[in-house]
């Protein structure tokens, strides 16, 4: 994301947010439970990696059922990919996703193939249970240090309130969706990523518009999925950056105050 401003210190804040948003519970989207029933043996499915099975940050499991289990708990992940020859490739557990679960993509299947596959369908837009403007006032962000409760504001941006509802009612978040910058007495800055096209609309309220104390508006004037949060009133910046939500409360703006307090993990640039 673009920089808002040269800053001393640029740091990446230690906290990956879960987004949820606040409804009534009649309303709530019904999921289906996870399982890990008829697995596809010697099948190796396709799909854009989350968590690879081989080289850094690899994921290994003991068995498919172990591998099936690390893709239910893990943000973005809707396929999974075993290994169930372990002279072939040891305790490979590729964790992937695919833009539709119910349409799988086979990448090979025969009796030859050292694999097992399945899929869990979540971390996808299935279009159910459709969002309707209004039904939400607010969307949280839970984090290790709380959470930021954000009041939407479909006046200042539809569109905006709209993508951030629809990412939050129906968990769409990938592993993308966190907290990387963070400037004491500027702002917190972090990204929505989702498995939906992102929001499209800027709109800006006018020229000289300041954003105040806990603001929330899409970074360097775009219309995201990169977001940030101020700390401080920003003189101007309301003119510049569409805005769309507001923290809710002193606990929140408690909470954001610890967020940028956050050890340093990188250094001048985010």
């Amino acid at each position: 994301a673009q920089a808002e401003q040269p800053a001393a210190e640029q740091a990446a804040a230690a906290a990956a947010p879960v987004v949820e948003v606040e409804q009534p519970a009649a309303a709530a989207a019904q999921k289906p439970a996870l399982t890990c029933a008829a697995p596809m043996e010697h099948t190796e499915l396709w799909g854009d990696v989350v968590v690879p099975g081989f080289g850094p940050g690899a994921a290994t499991a003991a068995s498919p059922a172990e591998c099936c289990e690390l893709c239910a708990c893990t943000r973005g992940c809707n396929v999974w990919v075993a290994c169930s020859n372990e002279q072939a490739c040891q305790k490979q557990c590729w964790l992937k996703w695919q833009i539709d679960p119910t349409q799988i993509v086979k990448h090979a299947t025969s009796p030859a193939v050292p694999w097992t596959s399945g899929v869990h369908l979540k971390d996808y837009d299935d279009h159910s249970n459709p969002y309707e403007p209004g039904e939400a006032e607010f969307i949280s962000l839970s984090t290790a240090e709380g959470t930021l409760r954000i009041r939407l504001h479909p006046e200042w941006s539809l569109g905006s309130v709209t993508y951030a509802r629809k990412v939050a009612r129906h968990g769409l978040c990938t592993a993308k969706c966190l907290f990387y910058r963070a400037e004491p007495n500027f702002l917190l800055q972090g990204a929505l990523h989702a498995v939906i096209a992102a929001n499209n609309e800027t709109k800006i309220r006018g020229r000289g518009v300041a954003m105040e104390r806990g603001d929330v508006a899409w970074a360097g004037g775009f219309s995201g999925p990169d977001f940030f949060i101020t700390h401080v009133k920003v003189p101007g910046f309301g003119g510049s950056h569409t805005v769309w939500g507001s923290l809710e409360g002193e606990s929140s703006l408690a909470v954001l105050d610890r967020l940028v307090k956050l050890p340093a993990s990188s250094g001048p640039g985010g």
